[in-house]
C-alpha cells in the first residue's frame, strides 16, 4: 500500500515543560509571531474592535484568485486570544502532537495551543503554525473537500414497509 508523501512526513515535537516561568521577551515573542504570520503569503488579520484593546485576532487565509471563475474562499488559520493561539489548520496527526506534547488542548474541532513563553517556544509555535499554513493552502489549492461524516450519524433506512 503506497501513500502519499505528505502523509509520511510527520512532525514531532518536544514535550513542553509545565513548571517553566513565563520570560521578560514573553510579549516580544507575541510580537515576533505575529509579524512572522503577517509574513506569509495571502494572510489578512482582523481585530476584535469591540474594545479600545484588542484581546484577539483572527488570521485569515485568503488564497491567490487563479483563472477560475469562481474566487476561492477565505479560510481562518488561527484565532491568537489572551488565552492561547486556537488552530484550525492543523491535519490530525500534527493535532495529536500539539495534544502529545503538552502544548495545548482540544477544543471541538480545533486546538488551542498555549502562547510562547520565549524564544525557543516561539520557534516551536512557529513551526506548529506554518504546518497549519501549509495543510490550508494545500486544501485551497485543491478546493475545499466535503465535510466527511462518520458513518454512526449517517440516517438508517428500512427497505421494509414495516417502520
Amino acid at each position: 500500500m503506497a501513500r502519499a508523501a505528505r502523509e509520511l512526513n510527520h512532525y514531532y515535537l518536544p514535550a513542553r515543560i509545565r513548571g517553566r516561568k513565563a520570560s521578560e521577551d514573553d510579549f516580544s515573542c507575541r510580537i515576533a509571531l505575529a509579524e512572522r504570520l503577517a509574513g506569509l503569503a495571502g494572510i489578512r488579520t482582523i481585530e476584535d474592535g469591540s474594545s479600545p484593546m484588542p484581546g484577539r485576532v483572527d488570521v485569515i487565509l485568503q488564497a491567490p484568485d487563479s483563472l477560475v471563475r469562481r474566487p476561492h474562499e477565505a479560510i481562518l488559520l488561527c484565532r491568537i486570544g489572551r488565552d492561547g493561539i486556537a488552530i484550525f489548520g492543523l491535519n490530525e496527526w500534527d493535532r495529536h502532537q500539539v495534544l502529545r506534547g503538552g502544548w495545548g488542548r482540544l477544543v471541538s474541532d480545533h486546538v488551542v495551543m498555549h502562547l510562547p513563553r520565549d524564544f525557543e517556544e516561539l520557534e516551536v509555535c512557529w513551526g506548529v503554525l506554518q504546518r497549519a499554513y501549509r495543510y490550508l493552502s494545500d486544501l485551497s489549492a485543491q478546493g475545499r473537500p466535503a465535510r466527511k461524516t462518520p458513518p454512526c450519524n449517517l440516517p438508517r433506512f428500512s427497505r421494509t414497509s414495516l417502520q
